[in-house]
C-alpha cells in the first residue's frame, strides 16, 4: 500500500521519533490526526517509510487519534474538532458589541457639526476634544507607520545580513537626533527619556555584540524561506491591511462615540463605561488578527521545516486550519493578553492623573510588574501558538505540551541568546519614535484648533506611537513567527535542520550542544 501523496501539503507532519535521528530523514504529510504503528528501522534507511511513523518521546499526534489498524496499514482519518470553542463564541459577542457600537458612532460622527463632528472645530476648548482634524492626524500616522513597516520587511528579505547592525545603529543616532530635537524645541520630558533610551542601546551594541552572528545566520533562514515561500510575506501584508483598517475604523467609532455620549454638563460614567469596552474590543481583537497571522504563518515554516523543498503551496491549510479548529485557540490566548493590555493601559492612566506622590510611586512598581506579566505572557504564547499551528490542540494544551519540549531540549537557552526579537523590537519602536514625531510636528506646526492650550499634544504623540509600533508589529509577525516555528520544531527534531539548514544546525551544535545531543 503506498503512502500518502507529499505534494498536498495541507496538513503537518507528525512529530518525529525522539532517536535514532540519523536513520530517517523525510516525513510524510498525513491528514489531520494521525495513527501511531511500530516503526519499521533498518540499517541502511534514509527516508521514512510512510506506513511506519511514529510520534516520539513528546506525546500523542495532532487532535484526535485514529484507531490503530492491523500491521504497518494504518489509515489516516480525518478530524473536525474544533478547539476552545467558548473564546469564539466569546469573541463573535464582543465583534456583535462592538458593531452595534460603531452604528451609533458612527451615525453620530456622520451628522454632527462643530466642536466634534465632520466640520473642523472653530472655537477653542479649554478640554481636550475629538474633531475631524484629529482623525486626519491619525490617518496619515497609519500611512506613515504602514509604509514604514512595509519598507522594514522588505528590506529584511532583500538584506538580511547587514540589517541587524543597520537597525542598532540607526536607532542610536536616530534617538540621539530626536533627542537633540526634543531639547531644540524645549519638549524636555520627552527629551529626557529619548536620551535614556539612547544611551541604553549604545550599551547594548556592545553588550550584545558577540551574538549578532547567530542573529544574522537565524534571520538569513527565516528570510531565505519568506523569499521562496511568498505566501508567507502575502500572508503579512494582508494582516498589515486588515489591522489598518480596523485601526480607521475603531478611530471613527471612538470619534463618534465621543460625539454620542459626551455631555458637557457631567455625568459621563456611560462615555468611560464604553470607552474602556471600546478599548478592551480593540486589544481583543488586534491581537485575534495578530496571532491568526501568527499561526497561519508557523504552519507554512513548519512545513517547510519537515518536509524541506517538497512543500507546496502549505499556505492554504494552514490559514484554513488558523481561521477554522484552531481559531478558538487564537481567541483564547488573545482574550488573556486583551485583559493585561487593558490593566496596564488603566495603570498607566491612572498614575498620570494622580496627584499623590506615594500613589503614583506605587502605581509605578505595580506597572513594571504588570508589564513583566505581560511580557512573559506575550513570549509564552507565542511558543504555545507555534504548538497550535502544528498539533491543532487547545491553547493550554499546546501551551503546556511545547514548554515541555523546549526545557526537555535546553532550547530555552538558545531562545534566550536570540537577538531577532530585540532587533524587531528596536524596529518597531523606531517607526512608532518616527510616527510619533511626525505628530508633534504636525501638532507645533499647524497649530489646531482644539490643541490651542498644548494638552493634547502628549495624547497625540501617544496615540501616533500606538499607531506605528501597532502596524510594524503586524508585519513583523511573519519574521518572529519564523523564528518561534523553527526553534519548536528544532526541539522536536533536530535532524531535520541539519538537512535543511547545515550552516544553522553547525552555529547551533558549537554553542548549544545540549539542543543536538540526540542526534
Amino acid at each position: 500500500m503506498s503512502g500518502p501523496d507529499i505534494s498536498n501539503n495541507n496538513y503537518y507532519p507528525p512529530p518525529p521519533v525522539q532517536n535514532h535521528y540519523s536513520q530517517q530523514t523525510a516525513y510524510p504529510p498525513p491528514a489531520q490526526p494521525y495513527t501511531a504503528v511500530p516503526p519499521q528501522y533498518n540499517s541502511n534507511q534514509q527516508t521514512y517509510d510512510p506506513e511506519a511513523a511514529t510520534y516520539g518521546h513528546y506525546g500523542l499526534p495532532p487532535q484526535q487519534v485514529a484507531p490503530m489498524a492491523s500491521g504497518s496499514d494504518a489509515k489516516v482519518q480525518p478530524s473536525s474538532g474544533f478547539q476552545d470553542v467558548w473564546a469564539t463564541i466569546a469573541w463573535l459577542c464582543n465583534m456583535g458589541a462592538f458593531i452595534g457600537l460603531s452604528v451609533v458612532g458612527l451615525r453620530a460622527y456622520s451628522r454632527s457639526s462643530g466642536s466634534y463632528g465632520g466640520i473642523p472645530s472653530q472655537t477653542p476648548s479649554s478640554g481636550i476634544t475629538f474633531d475631524t482634524t484629529a482623525f486626519f492626524i491619525f490617518g496619515l500616522a497609519i500611512v506613515i507607520g504602514f509604509g514604514l513597516s512595509l519598507f522594514y520587511f522588505l528590506l529584511a528579505n532583500k538584506f538580511p545580513r547587514p540589517l541587524i547592525k543597520v537597525t542598532f545603529i540607526l536607532s542610536i543616532l536616530f534617538y540621539f537626533g530626536v533627542t537633540f530635537y526634543y531639547f531644540a524645541v524645549h519638549y524636555y520630558s520627552a527629551a529626557i527619556v529619548f536620551l535614556i533610551f539612547s544611551c541604553l542601546y549604545a550599551f547594548m551594541w556592545f553588550a550584545w555584540k558577540s551574538r549578532i552572528p547567530f542573529a544574522t545566520v537565524m534571520l538569513e533562514t527565516i528570510t531565505s524561506i519568506t523569499s521562496k515561500y511568498p505566501s508567507t510575506i502575502f500572508v503579512g501584508i494582508i494582516t498589515l491591511i486588515v489591522q489598518t483598517a480596523y485601526s480607521i475604523w475603531f478611530s471613527l467609532v471612538v470619534i463618534g462615540v465621543y460625539e454620542a455620549y459626551y455631555s458637557s454638563s457631567g455625568g459621563n460614567s456611560a462615555l468611560t463605561g464604553i470607552m474602556v469596552f471600546l478599548v478592551f474590543s480593540f486589544y481583543w481583537t488586534s491581537q485575534v488578527i495578530s496571532y491568526v497571522c501568527h499561526v497561519t504563518i508557523s504552519g507554512i515554516f513548519a512545513s517547510v521545516y519537515f518536509l524541506g523543498d517538497s512543500a507546496k503551496s502549505p499556505a492554504w491549510g494552514s490559514a484554513k486550519r488558523a481561521l477554522t479548529t484552531s481559531f478558538g485557540s487564537i481567541c483564547f490566548g488573545a482574550l488573556l493578553m486583551a485583559f493585561m493590555n487593558l490593566i496596564r493601559a488603566m495603570i498607566a492612566i491612572a498614575r498620570t492623573e494622580s496627584d499623590n506622590v506615594c500613589c503614583t510611586i506605587i502605581l509605578c512598581f505595580v506597572q513594571c510588574i504588570v508589564n513583566c506579566i505581560q511580557g512573559a505572557m506575550e513570549w509564552f504564547n507565542y511558543y504555545a501558538f507555534s504548538g497550535v499551528a502544528i498539533y491543532g490542540r487547545s491553547f493550554i494544551e499546546s501551551a503546556k505540551h511545547t514548554w515541555r519540549m523546549i526545557t526537555d531540549r535546553g532550547v530555552e537557552a538558545l531562545i534566550n541568546d536570540s537577538l531577532i526579537g530585540n532587533v524587531l523590537f528596536m524596529g518597531g519602536l523606531l517607526v512608532g519614535v518616527i510616527t510619533s514625531l511626525f505628530g508633534y510636528i504636525y501638532m507645533a506646526v499647524a497649530r489646531p484648533v482644539f490643541n490651542q492650550y498644548g494638552t493634547a499634544t502628549p495624547i497625540v504623540v501617544m496615540v501616533c506611537f500606538i499607531i506605528g509600533l501597532s502596524m510594524f508589529s503586524s508585519i513583523a509577525t511573519v519574521i518572529t513567527s519564523g523564528v518561534a516555528t523553527t526553534f519548536v520544531c528544532l526541539a522536536e527534531d533536530p535532524d531535520a535542520l541539519r538537512r535543511t539548514k547545515p550552516e544553522l544546525y553547525e552555529r547551533i551544535r558549537q554553542t548549544w550542544p545540549r539542543v543536538v545531543q540526540s542526534v
